[in-house]
């Protein structure tokens, strides 16, 4: 039988039918055939699955959310990374065998193969989560993906689902198939006000080492999630639709807690903080620092921050606590293209926060969006040579994407043909055309920055400077700029994809 997106509609149960769910497998998209390109599973920082993307293999850690939450109510359940931990297809078969539901965050590029895995395993409850699918679930079910998606934030959802199934119309916070392929949506389930009350996730499915980032040159790394949410607007945002503009945030005692069961259990003492803005309330970055150095924990960590609100006192406590890097959301060095974004910022703000970073010993990365619909070769140019005088530790190239959740699919959600798009929701090799630029243009723009600042001489000074300063370091920072341009090579590089443009007429006006 074919699979592939157009095919005939998989035939699914009558999920009102489904017996309750006492074994639940939470499975991470993998391909049948074995690669393990970038995945694109759900680009935001609440990312349900784990991944390999251009800095490391990430965590699983809504995956791991909910299987903690499940632990604690006494469900049964296996968590199952198959890119991170090389799992035979043999094994996946047997654990959906046993499942009563099969939960994966749904990525749009293994649509086909979560169809087989779903085809081969009907007897199971079979549910979506993440960020696309949520804005996408009716389009999914008339294609035959899935019985369930999850809507919003996961950890109480899937409790409850294990609980009330097969009363599905019972469960707050989903949407399921109806025998016709029609959908129904459930009452809107709001999000974890208290964060403190979620179980820790789980981490010890496989080993520590299965998960590493760039900035610890291949050490083993943990992901934990001190907030969620984000008081910005930006107009790319896949996170914008959930947060609108409001922050949760965990007690510092609760977040350094789970830190220190990390240290003690796994030995790991590299973290990233995976939330969108670290910096953005000091208080709490103050209260979170005191709260490391009055336990003596002695770890490295980096998280997400805002230039434009980097303040010297906040700097040298992160630092002090183990910050060894921030990564700041350039996306561009024009102020037209920063307004038209939405970022409330200029680029002089953000080039003053770098430098009050960099006068505090503190490193920093970017993250550079190209393809607005003002962006020209000009700008272009503008944001590269910004970049190489800046110098950042580390710099990501992408492409400006209509993600769902975003305002910008919001703006485009009428004008883009699912059946045949969206597989494009990838902010690396993004099908759709927003300005002059054509999808492919973009494509060449991306290679060759990736090419002039990483083998530009002041790059490849600062690699040679940092082996000359810790020798012992040598083999992983070789070990690790040998992967990470292996992932290049054939994520950017090699990696052609079918151009869809959006009309013309539906281009977003600058």
């Amino acid at each position: 039988m074919t699979l592939g997106v157009g095919s005939p509609v998989v035939a699914v149960p009558d999920v009102r039918r489904v017996g309750g769910i006492h074994r639940v497998l939470l499975i991470n998209p993998f391909h049948y055939d074995g690669r393990t390109d970038n995945v694109g599973i759900d680009p935001v920082v609440l990312r349900h699955a784990g991944q390999q993307i251009k800095t490391g293999v990430t965590f699983p850690i809504g995956l791991a959310y909910m299987a903690a939450m499940l632990k604690r109510a006494g469900v049964a359940y296996r968590l199952i990374d198959p890119l991170a931990e090389a799992v035979p297809l043999s094994r996946i078969r047997d654990a959906a065998a046993w499942a009563d539901a099969i939960v994966t965050p749904f990525s749009p590029a293994h649509q086909d193969d979560t169809r087989r895995l779903f085809a081969e395993h009907s007897h199971a409850l079979r549910i979506l989560c993440g960020s696309v699918s949520e804005h996408v679930f009716e389009h999914l079910f008339r294609q035959g993906v899935g019985d369930v998606v999850i809507l919003g934030e996961p950890e109480e959802t899937i409790v409850e689902l294990a609980r009330l199934a097969p009363d599905l119309a019972g469960v707050d916070g989903i949407a399921y198939r109806n025998p016709d392929g029609s959908a129904t949506r459930t009452k809107p389930r709001p999000p974890v006000k208290d964060l403190d009350s979620l179980a820790f996730p789980v981490r010890d499915f496989t080993s520590p080492d299965r998960y590493w980032d760039i900035s610890y040159f291949g050490k083993p790394t943990a992901w934990i999630l001190p907030t969620r949410g984000c008081p910005s607007r930006c107009r790319f945002c896949a996170q914008w639709g959930v947060n609108q503009r409001s922050i949760r945030r965990r007690s510092p005692k609760n977040l350094v807690d789970e830190i220190e069961q990390i240290v003690r259990e796994q030995g790991i003492h590299h973290f990233v903080f995976f939330d969108e803005i670290f910096n953005v309330a000091p208080s709490h970055v103050h209260a979170v620092c005191d709260e490391i150095l009055r336990r003596g924990l002695k770890i490295s960590w980096w998280c997400a921050a805002r230039a434009d609100c980097v303040r010297p006192d906040v700097v040298r406590k992160m630092k002090a606590a183990g910050c060894v890097e921030m990564r700041f959301g350039l996306e561009s060095a024009n102020n037209e293209i920063l307004e038209y974004l939405l970022k409330d910022t200029t680029v002089e703000k953000l080039r003053h926060g770098m430098e009050v970073t960099r006068a505090a010993g503190m490193n920093f990365s970017l993250h550079v969006i190209f393809g607005s619909p003002m962006e020209t070769p000009a700008t272009i140019r503008r944001t590269l040579d910004f970049v190489k005088a800046v110098k950042p530790l580390f710099v990501s190239f992408n492409v400006l994407t209509p993600l769902p959740g975003s305002q910008l699919f919001e703006e485009f959600k009428d004008k883009i043909d699912l059946s045949s798009g969206l597989k494009s929701f990838d902010i690396l090799h993004t099908d759709f055309q927003l300005g002059t630029m054509t999808p492919a243009e973009l494509q060449q723009v991306v290679k060759r920055a990736y090419l002039e600042y990483y083998l530009s001489p002041g790059f490849i000074g600062r690699v040679l400077r940092q082996g000359v300063r810790q020798p012992r370091m040598l083999g992983w920072i070789a070990k690790t700029l040998l992967v990470q341009a292996r992932y290049l090579a054939r994520s950017v590089m090699m990696r052609k994809r079918l151009v869809v443009p959006v009309p013309r007429e539906a281009a977003v006006a600058g």
